[in-house]
């Protein structure tokens, strides 16, 4: 883990906390964020890159004041939509409006309509993803490699990427509400999140289940999902956090998700040590990574607000359902 940690060091990242890998491990602290759970896959690194934050308020608004737009880039991607805004009128779903562009996605939207959102943050948005997308991926995915032992290249040669703005508005259904984003692991390998400024994002302690730690809010911090859990054979923890808004006060984030080929078989990786039990369905390959976001989309699209549960009172978490699904 040393050598993790100088490797980290020599591109700008800092290890925040320690992995719980199966090795004699201490990494140096990035002392602004020691505060982090000691037990689970976060790292926070001062980037070279600065997220536009100027040009997201931007887009944000511009595609509230002139629905016709909003519209038209909602029809490009008619599966799901783009520009999201359930919290206008829920007000016990997430308080917050999103953007959720891909790679795919950019190539669905007309030339007219991004001419029509360059003069207002469009075109710097997509300009950072892509330059997060190329400066910073591979590094978090080496970084990993070497925490493993194992290549996670293997299942991730198709750039299966995510990129989401967010915009924790005070003007939703429920403005008092602190409830910017519920509690919650993400699906995929990593996520890395840049914020505004504004605190906000919490952490929970993976040791004292219940107990969520501040992250500072300018803070960039990486956090691990379910994907990574099960890739690593259990030596990754993914980090399960949360967002409380101050009332009355606007934070905006950009976030990077990253995830392995949808059509890869999501089971333990070869040479990767096996440190807790998975079920047999995960162990013999029985799901891959697209039917294993269909679980759990449906659990996250309906906290958002963009789903309606077909379950009536279903009280069950995201996160108790995969545990369910993937721990023997």
């Amino acid at each position: 883990m040393a050598t993790t940690a100088a490797s980290l060091s020599s591109h700008g990242v800092e290890p925040a906390v320690p992995a719980p890998v199966a090795i004699n491990a201490s990494p140096v602290l990035d002392t602004s964020v020691q505060a982090l759970s000691s037990s689970s896959a976060i790292f926070s690194f001062e980037p070279h890159i600065k997220a536009p934050f100027d040009a997201i308020q931007r887009l944000f608004d511009h595609l509230r004041a002139n629905p016709e737009n909003a519209s038209s880039l909602n029809a490009a991607y008619p599966k799901r939509g783009i520009f999201k805004t359930a919290a206008m009128n829920n007000a016990n779903s997430d308080q917050k409006f999103t953007i959720d562009l891909s790679p795919a996605r950019n190539g669905r939207i007309p030339e007219a309509l991004r001419e029509k959102l360059a003069g207002d943050g469009f075109n710097e948005v997509l300009d950072f993803f892509e330059e997060v997308n190329s400066t910073y991926v591979a590094q978090i995915m080496s970084i990993m490699h070497g925490l493993i032992g194992a290549d996670l290249g293997q299942v991730h040669k198709t750039v299966n990427l995510n990129y989401r703005l967010c915009d924790y508005n005070t003007d939703t259904a429920d403005p008092t509400s602190d409830n910017g984003c519920g509690a919650h692991t993400d699906y995929g390998t990593f996520t890395i999140i840049f914020q505004d400024g504004t605190s906000g994002l919490e952490i929970e302690d993976a040791e004292q289940p219940g107990l969520w730690v501040p992250v500072p809010g300018d803070a960039t911090v990486v956090l691990a999902g379910w994907c990574a859990v099960i890739l690593s054979g259990g030596s990754i923890q993914a980090t399960r956090h949360r967002v409380r808004r101050t009332p009355g006060v606007r934070r905006l984030s950009a976030v990077l998700f990253v995830a392995p080929d949808v059509e890869a078989t999501l089971q333990p990786l070869k040479g990767v040590k096996v440190v807790r039990p998975f079920t047999k369905n995960v162990m013999d390959g029985q799901l891959d990574v697209g039917e294993f976001k269909e679980v759990m989309g449906k659990k996250w699209r309906r906290r958002e607000g963009n789903e309606k549960s077909d379950d009536g009172d279903d009280t069950e978490t995201q996160d108790s359902e995969i545990e369910r699904f993937i721990w023997a």
